[in-house]
């Protein structure tokens, strides 16, 4: 699974971290009215629910 967090948005990153999420290393801005905003990507890997 992977998704998309704002660069400085500590409180969102320490969120995913706990939640088992790392980032991968990608980075990507987004834009918001004309605004460039970093994003890093998170990815958590999914296992089978038995």
């Amino acid at each position: 699974m992977l998704l998309w967090v704002l660069k400085d948005n500590a409180h969102a990153r320490r969120f995913y971290e706990r939640a088992g999420f790392r980032a991968d290393g990608a980075e990507e801005p987004f834009h918001a009215a004309g605004v460039e905003v970093p994003e890093v990507r998170y990815v958590r890997e999914l296992k089978p629910h038995l």
